[in-house]
């Protein structure tokens, strides 16, 4: 019984490593108009931290071109990205604070068979930051 429970265990840890893995990386989103350019990137490293940043330039905006900065940790269960922002993460530079923020990873299942494709991407569909709720930023 012993020898089935730590098999089970090690399995699982296995599984979730190989999970995690698969989730780390940057993401990018780029909206690109005449008179605007907003591209956002985030970085998923395998410590459990987090990178946001965000860059902006509108033509005829005030100030025309901004960068802003966020961020912190991140932990995944059940393809939920879940992100954590503390007091010492926000600084001068990082002013975005991610508390309740979520997204849903989005990829194509081992089990599909299809020949659709189906970008790895992060959905946002939670947060305090008005404006990161529904961004979709693809896996580069």
């Amino acid at each position: 019984m012993k020898i089935t429970l730590s098999l089970f265990t090690i399995i699982i840890h296995f599984l979730s490593v190989a999970q995690t893995k698969s989730i780390v990386g940057t993401y990018e989103m780029r909206l690109d108009s005449s008179n605007a350019l907003v591209v956002d990137t985030l970085v998923l490293n395998n410590d459990g931290t987090f990178v946001y940043h965000v860059y902006d330039k509108h033509d005829g905006g005030i100030p025309p071109e901004r960068n802003m900065y966020g961020k912190g940790t991140w932990k995944l269960e059940n393809n939920i990205v879940f992100f954590k922002t503390t007091t010492s993460d926000i600084d001068k530079t990082h002013t975005l604070n991610f508390n309740n923020s979520k997204a849903r990873f989005i990829t194509k299942s081992p089990r599909d068979k299809t020949n659709r494709e189906i970008p790895t991407s992060l959905r946002f569909f939670k947060s305090n930051i008005f404006w990161v709720k529904g961004r979709n930023l693809l896996k580069k």
